[in-house]
């Protein structure tokens, strides 16, 4: 969150944004426990996370909560089935 929060703050200072920015170092990352779940527990629960247009034009849209929601019930699934997300 912090190179979010770097980037937001210096959304009129292009400049800057492009010469101080620096990707985080990471030892893992999961999407959805350090992405959507952080955005779905806050303000933007319900922003649009992801909007889908097939190819008929009729479109889909996710919020940050619902994709939350699903991605849990996916994670549980695979539990489930013994799947062990640390070595997986």
């Amino acid at each position: 969150m912090d190179a979010r929060d770097f980037l937001l703050a210096h959304a009129h200072d292009h400049e800057s944004a492009y010469r101080d920015f620096r990707w985080p170092e990471l030892d893992q990352f999961n999407w959805a426990l350090d992405w959507f779940d952080q955005i779905a527990s806050g303000l933007r629960a319900h922003q649009t996370a992801l909007w889908v247009v097939d190819e008929s034009g009729q479109d889909t849209k996710l919020t940050f909560k619902h994709l939350s929601q699903r991605s849990s019930q996916v994670a549980n699934y695979f539990r489930s089935l013994g799947v062990d997300a640390a070595t997986a």
